[in-house]
């Protein structure tokens, strides 16, 4: 058993953050980290001042928990960051020394449902371009995400236009992509086959997240539903005071 220094500065529940901090710098990606119970018995502290420790390591990004099974290392996240830019998922991921690769999972016509029907002033009969894929790092799935494009400005897309970006093939092929958007994101249980893709627990939650993409003319042109592994998930937004422009909160 170890004990904590009670007469230094530092409240308790820093000094199991600076342990649980060494078993990360020597451990691996997805390796279990003690519970609360073991922390609290290991260091004679309250559950309550373990899991302030653990609970920090959380909020910075450093650990994530599952459900029944514990706390556990994680590995490189995906990290979103909105400044004066809409970014790109696939930008974003390959700015990382990592091996990023787009398989895709569908791409053709679907019909709208009805809210898309509206959002992109379609008629009846018109169909939307969908293209579904899962973006791995290294391997491993972090993302399933569909894109719905509107017909009226990227009707003639075709799969063999698209490398890894969906955005840089928009560009290169139509002249233009999304430059606003609107973002929402929720935590949501898994369905079965999305868990499957994954490879997450059927039992696990993920990041689910909406986005509508619009021109500097504000016509919507895409609609993007995103399952991402909430244990690789990491959001980032820089907030200027002093900019005059308006920051959005754009996701692909």
């Amino acid at each position: 058993m170890t004990k904590l220094q009670e007469k230094v500065s530092s409240p308790l529940y820093i000094q199991i953050k600076s342990y649980l901090y060494s078993l990360i710098a020597s451990g691996k990606a997805d390796d279990p980290l003690p519970s609360e119970n073991e922390l609290a018995h290991r260091f004679h502290v309250s559950r309550g001042t373990a899991k302030q420790a653990i609970m920090d390591l959380v909020y910075e990004g450093e650990v994530y928990r599952r459900k029944g099974k514990g706390t556990f290392i994680r590995s490189s996240s995906i990290d979103r960051n909105y400044g004066h830019r809409l970014p790109s998922f696939t930008k974003d991921i390959s700015s990382k020394d990592s091996d990023v690769t787009t398989t895709c999972l569908f791409f053709g016509p679907v019909d709208p449902t009805g809210y898309m029907k509206q959002l992109f002033e379609l008629a009846d009969g018109e169909k939307v371009v969908r293209f579904k894929r899962c973006v791995s790092i290294d391997g491993e799935p972090y993302v399933v995400l569909s894109s719905f494009l509107n017909p009226h400005y990227y009707g003639d897309l075709s799969l063999t236009d698209i490398n890894i970006s969906l955005y840089d093939a928009l560009n290169e092929k139509f002249g233009f992509s999304p430059t606003k958007a609107k973002d929402t994101y929720s935590i949501v249980d898994i369905a079965p086959k999305t868990a499957d893709l994954l490879k997450c627990d059927r039992t696990s939650s993920v990041c689910f997240s909406r986005r509508i993409g619009y021109l500097d003319d504000g016509k919507a042109v895409e609609y993007v539903e995103s399952f991402i592994r909430s244990d690789r998930f990491h959001l980032s937004i820089n907030i200027d005071t002093d900019s005059k422009s308006v920051l959005t909160n754009p996701w692909q």
